[in-house]
């Protein structure tokens, strides 16, 4: 009898490093990626010319290598690991860039303005989407990332609706193309239409996709404009929450079982994860080095995953998907900054 245990124990024991044997080829390729894509982001030309983070990065440079080695062997499971795990570790973390006085010091006017610019966004998405005949799943992540923030956005959106991965890859190629776009824009219009300082750090912090490229965007308009947008950006944020508990019951009370990859709805413990960081975040005191440190494992994290997602992308799949989400992607964009826009003049201009 106790040779039978010691045996199955050992059977398990080799399965265990087996497996973790083949997880750990393709952490290892999808962190070697992540860390080169730091080191582009960085690159001075780069960042002077078309500042990107390295999230963005991330997932252009694994689909990049998708696409010249189709077939990554004993990378697959490493990668597939990554983009689960990783991911929602990533997420969960996220919350340490957000504290209950953000959202407290934006006002009632401005938390109004982000509520309002974000469930619009959403019901536009989904309606407008249904006119161009696209499945539900790839309109909801478009519109969750045009309307809360960007990438991250859509993959925890996607933990609630489980859509199709070329739906998730092409929901975020979208929203950081034009989020991207909208960085460079905003300030040129921003100053073109005179509005000053307040007025536009709302506007670029309740539109434009994702943190990265809504600080960028407030820095190049003018230097008081850049933490100022990032309070209302990291209100939208907090909205990541009740958007994920909303769409949760939506989705399981509009029957889309069939049309998602992975069952019913359900509500994503991870985000549970992400509310307590913000609790923590919030009312226990973390020393600046400590959350600076752990903000940038956040950003690794975040990092990592996003390069397993383009690695687990077909560029046929999403060439395949047509001129139909691009154009919602450019209505949701174009939806939210003339909303955001008329609400930042209302407020401050």
């Amino acid at each position: 009898m106790t040779h039978l245990i010691v045996e199955r124990v050992g059977w398990h024991l080799a399965d265990f490093a087996t497996t973790a044997a083949r997880r750990s080829a393709g952490l290892a390729l999808c962190s070697g990626l992540a860390a080169a894509c730091y080191l582009l982001a960085q690159w001075p030309w780069l960042n002077n010319t078309v500042p990107v983070s390295p999230l963005m990065l991330g997932v252009l440079v694994g689909v990049l290598v998708r696409g010249v080695v189709p077939h990554l062997g004993i990378f697959e499971p490493g990668i597939a690991w990554a983009l689960r795990y990783v991911l929602r570790a990533g997420i969960v973390l996220l919350g340490f860039r957000l504290a209950f006085a953000d959202l407290v010091s934006v006002g009632i006017g401005g938390m109004t303005l982000v509520v309002v610019v974000v469930c619009s966004t959403l019901v536009v998405g989904i309606a407008l989407g249904r006119l161009l005949k696209l499945p539900d799943t790839l309109s909801v992540l478009i519109a969750t990332g045009s309307g809360i923030c960007g990438a991250s956005a859509v993959v925890a959106i996607d933990g609630v609706i489980r859509a199709r991965e070329q739906d998730v890859v092409c929901g975020v190629a979208l929203v950081t193309v034009f989020g991207t776009v909208a960085m460079f824009v905003y300030p040129l219009l921003g100053h073109a239409l005179g509005l000053p300082e307040s007025a536009f750090a709302a506007w670029v912090g309740s539109s434009i996709h994702e943190v990265a490229q809504v600080v960028a965007a407030g820095f190049t308009f003018g230097g008081g404009a850049g933490p100022d947008a990032s309070v209302f950006k990291l209100a939208r944020v907090a909205m990541l929450v009740p958007a994920c508990a909303a769409l949760a019951v939506w989705w399981r009370a509009s029957n889309h079982t069939a049309q998602a990859s992975g069952g019913g709805a359900k509500f994503p413990l991870f985000i549970l994860g992400f509310v307590a960081v913000v609790i923590v975040n919030s009312f226990l005191p973390i020393d600046h080095a400590t959350h600076s440190d752990l903000v940038k494992l956040d950003s690794a994290l975040l990092a990592v995953a996003m390069v397993a997602m383009g690695l687990q992308t077909r560029i046929m799949t999403l060439i395949q998907l047509g001129w139909r989400p691009v154009l919602l992607g450019l209505a949701t964009t174009v939806w939210i900054g003339v909303l955001g826009l008329g609400g930042a003049w209302f407020l401050l201009g």
